[in-house]
């Protein structure tokens, strides 16, 4: 692997596998959810690649191809790592390390010194970051993603030498917030009474791994060494008192994105070391009533992670040549098992 692509490759993993969605800065009294993009397709045997007239795809998410972060069926002005959001309403890690936010195409910096992935809600409205701080101190902070939007505040984490350091795991269209390190996990209601709860006290047991557009990811185990590769994830609800509702389970996995009908993931083992490609993502909807495999477009591979569900129906994923020189995108359906190029290599 290349220098280029591994930075590009640990990033997405850092931002894609705590999002999700699942995947920006938001807030407000009611959720700030971005409205998607209009776009319309006319089934699988006619997909509309949805380019606009400048020649860039209309997409609901946002995304990087190459080091162009894409939001809207306009290219952000820089060079990107990664990307995640809805709508028009965005985060992103920059080539320079720093994380950026937006409501448009217009960038704007997230300040303070964050080391750790940014998080945003599913539907664009709310974001998080712990912030490090001298003295091995951190501080949860939120936003919103709206035009003029304001802070949600912020509150201390537990403090000493933790590593890995604190992150923010997952935050929802609610308002509320999910950090954890490798001996906690809070839940924090900036919009509720601006007090944290002790997961490990309204859910023991249960450890939140990140966010998807149909739930938090979660798994039993401990903090400090649970993922989704092994044991029963399952997707869940987050209530303002802490608890999780259990919503469906899920395969184990490496990665796994969650949508409003299907999932998509690759299995344990895909991906790893100096891997972090594939020739299929494997599908199922979320009722268990049909499943299947997407291959990747002829000259392509798939970039893990790197596939966010675009719609109920549509699946985005970025490609990446067997050189790992050049990127494309796709979008996916998983009913007809077809994924179509809809982004020139780049």
């Amino acid at each position: 692997m290349t220098t280029r692509a591994r930075i590009r490759a640990t990033a997405a993993a850092a931002l894609l596998t705590l999002t999700a969605g699942c995947g920006a800065q938001q807030s407000g009294d009611a959720p700030a959810g971005a409205e998607p993009a209009d776009r319309q397709t006319e089934g699988p045997a006619e997909q509309d690649t949805g380019h606009d007239g400048g020649g860039l795809p209309r997409l609901d998410v946002p995304v990087t191809v190459g080091t162009d972060l894409l939001v809207g069926g306009e290219q952000v002005p820089g060079r990107w790592y990664a990307a995640d959001g809805r709508g028009t309403h965005w985060i992103a890690l920059r080539d320079d390390r720093t994380w950026w936010w937006g409501y448009d195409d217009e960038p704007q910096r997230i300040e303070g010194q964050v080391d750790q992935s940014v998080v945003i809600s599913p539907g664009g409205g709310y974001s998080a970051q712990v912030l490090t701080e001298s003295g091995n101190r951190w501080r949860l902070v939120g936003a919103d993603t709206e035009e003029g939007g304001e802070g949600l505040g912020a509150v201390d984490l537990p403090q000493g030498a933790i590593s890995p350091p604190p992150r923010a795991l997952a935050a929802t269209d609610d308002g509320l917030v999910v950090a954890g390190g490798p001996d906690f996990q809070w839940l924090w209601r900036p919009l509720v009474d601006d007090t944290t709860v002790d997961l490990a006290e309204t859910a023991p047991g249960q450890v939140v791994l990140g966010s998807t557009d149909a739930g938090l990811l979660v798994n039993e185990g401990r903090y400090d060494r649970t993922d989704g590769t092994q044991g029963t994830p399952y997707l869940a609800r987050l209530a303002a008192d802490g608890t999780l509702i259990r919503l469906d389970p899920v395969p184990t996995h490496d990665v796994l994105e969650a949508g409003e009908q299907w999932l998509a993931y690759v299995p344990p083992g895909s991906i790893g070391g100096e891997a972090w490609t594939t020739t299929e993502l494997f599908v199922q909807r979320r009722d268990g009533s049909a499943a299947g495999a997407l291959e990747a477009p002829a000259g392509w591979r798939f970039a893990v992670p790197g596939f966010r569900w675009e719609s109920a129906d549509d699946l985005l994923a970025l490609l990446v040549s067997p050189d790992e020189r050049t990127q494309s995108l796709a979008r996916c359906r998983p009913d007809a098992e077809t994924c179509e190029v809809i982004h020139p290599a780049g």
